[in-house]
């Protein structure tokens, strides 16, 4: 699969009155692994797709979301272990591209499970998250260049399939 990789942090603050991570908090990791990746290159893999999506000043290319869907599929409880963030690109249009995504609870730490169990691979929850490309200035659609075009192939993979789509 081609996936990308990106680890963050969970804060303190992250949590609700129910102990565990609010939903809200899902939306800033979703963000940020999308700032990271689109616009940084900070994620575990270099993905060649940073700055074609955006460009500095007012006139400049921006990114708009235009649509977010998160399914929740199990809690996921502060720890010092960051989650992983794996996104990958399941679908592209003229202007736009959705952005699929599998939030990662971590379980092991230094190759060992934490309960001594067998490493599980736990998925909290998915999302897909359209984003469009605009005119800075316009606020308008314009269309994907080759370059950023060719960046996204090699990150493209089967797109998600959520339960209430």
């Amino acid at each position: 699969m081609a996936r990308v990789h990106v680890d963050i942090e969970l804060r303190w603050g992250d949590q609700d009155a129910y102990a565990h991570i609010n939903n809200a908090a899902y939306a800033r990791y979703l963000e940020e692994a999308r700032v990271r990746v689109f616009e940084l290159g900070s994620a575990r893999e270099r993905t060649g797709m940073e700055h074609h999506f955006r460009v500095d000043g007012r006139s400049g290319m921006k990114t708009l979301v235009a649509n977010q869907q998160i399914e929740f599929l199990r809690v996921l409880e502060y720890s010092a272990r960051p989650v992983t963030v794996e996104l990958w690109i399941g679908k592209l249009g003229g202007s736009s591209l959705e952005i699929h995504y599998e939030i990662l609870d971590n379980s092991v730490v230094d190759g060992e499970s934490i309960d001594g169990s067998e490493p599980d691979r736990t998925v909290v929850a998915r999302a897909i998250t359209t984003i469009v490309v605009v005119d800075g200035e316009t606020l308008r659609p314009v269309r994907l260049t080759a370059e950023g075009r060719a960046s996204i192939v090699p990150w493209q993979d089967e797109p998600l399939v959520l339960r209430r789509s």
